[in-house]
């Protein structure tokens, strides 16, 4: 998780450097301010959540930002982005067992087709979250969830942006959200929910977002093709026994062709190394092999140095089923050189997260 928040932190940092050395570009940094509200679904990921009733999350949120309409934005991945803090309070809808917490979470918004009226973006962001109830043996044996009054918060998502006029915005955002406090004492199951976000923003001074004609046409991207090889590690998190803190790691190649603006698609395959199989597999008393592999295929959005995937995966090799035999990728990088890129992954089965992890490849 904090090597997450350093990616995501440098990849904010490198945004707002690079913004402030250009001198070409009729450059503005408006400040922009929001309210939104969130309503969720609290996931029961483990068996071990199955006795709390159903949750419905809510929040209202409180978001600064600064909107970097510069050339050097527009060079280095074709848009305009927002990078911010935001702070939130949540009910958990189960306050005798979950609480409450107050999130505090810093977030980079590469926003799309600002000339029009209607546009979209991509939200990714890290930070913590206090949360007013952890597990105790005698007060409070049922949550599972959490056990420490600080976790980390990572969040990622997308949305659409209604500009009403040059300073006012409705926004509405799907947003997936993951709490865990790291492994660092158990028990640690995390709170996973999916949440749907309706907001307002409005800027302290009128914004006026460059014609793109006049930025230059976008250009096809030198290479428009990619061979990748991947490393990839985390933690996983499925529970077994009285353990909930699996390590994961594996190995991934792909394809990946440029197929018009922003956009690619990929082909690729996996091997995927999941400790907490093995364990499944020992108790079960069986000899299945824990290893997984699989075949993959999606989409890319290339911003520049930033690349955000949504990939669908298909088990070719998995002895041991006790999953769905699909499964959904959501992916960040960012590419350091032509070759080096480094980000991170969410791995799941329809709505359950399977694990978060951080990797690292080397592009041909």
């Amino acid at each position: 998780m904090k090597k997450i928040f350093l990616f995501i932190f440098f990849t904010s940092l490198i945004f707002t450097i690079e913004a402030q050395n250009d001198s070409t570009f009729v450059d503005s940094r408006p400040t922009v301010l929001g309210i939104n509200f969130d309503y969720g679904f609290l996931l029961k990921h483990t068996d071990f959540l199955r006795e709390l009733d159903d949750a419905y999350p809510v929040a209202v949120g409180l978001d600064w930002s600064k909107h970097l309409i510069t050339r050097k934005s527009w060079d280095f991945c074709n848009c305009f982005p927002r990078v911010g803090v935001s702070l939130a309070y949540w009910n958990w809808d189960n306050p005798d067992v979950l609480g409450s917490g107050i999130s505090a979470l810093g977030y980079l918004e590469p926003y799309m087709v600002t000339h029009k009226r209607t546009n979209f973006f991509f939200r990714a962001g890290m930070g913590g979250v206090y949360l007013s109830n952890p597990y105790d043996e005698e007060t409070n044996p049922l949550n599972l969830s959490y056990s420490t009054n600080f976790a980390f918060f990572l969040m990622i998502g997308a949305g659409i942006n209604y500009r009403i006029n040059d300073r006012l915005n409705l926004r509405l955002a799907g947003k997936y959200n993951h709490i865990s406090n790291g492994g660092n004492r158990t028990p640690n199951k995390g709170l996973n929910f999916p949440s749907l976000s309706i907001g307002i923003n409005s800027s302290l001074k009128p914004i006026a977002f460059p014609n793109p004609g006049k930025n230059g046409k976008r250009k096809p991207p030198d290479e428009r093709k990619r061979i990748s090889l991947v490393h990839f590690s985390g933690w996983s998190n499925a529970t077994v026994g009285d353990t909930d803190k699996f390590y994961v790691f594996g190995f991934a190649a792909n394809y990946s062709r440029w197929i018009g603006g922003r956009s690619a698609l990929t082909f690729g395959t996996e091997w995927i190394v999941d400790i907490s199989r093995k364990e499944q597999i020992r108790l079960a008393g069986l000899n299945d092999s824990y290893l997984q592999g699989a075949i993959l295929a999606g989409h890319e959005f290339w911003l520049g140095r930033v690349t955000f995937s949504q990939v669908l995966g298909v088990y070719y090799f998995k002895e041991y089923r006790n999953t769905d035999d699909v499964y959904q990728r959501y992916g960040l990088s960012y590419s350091f050189t032509k070759n080096l890129f480094a980000g991170m992954n969410l791995k799941a089965h329809r709505n359950v997260a399977d694990f978060f992890d951080f990797r690292i490849g080397y592009r041909f």
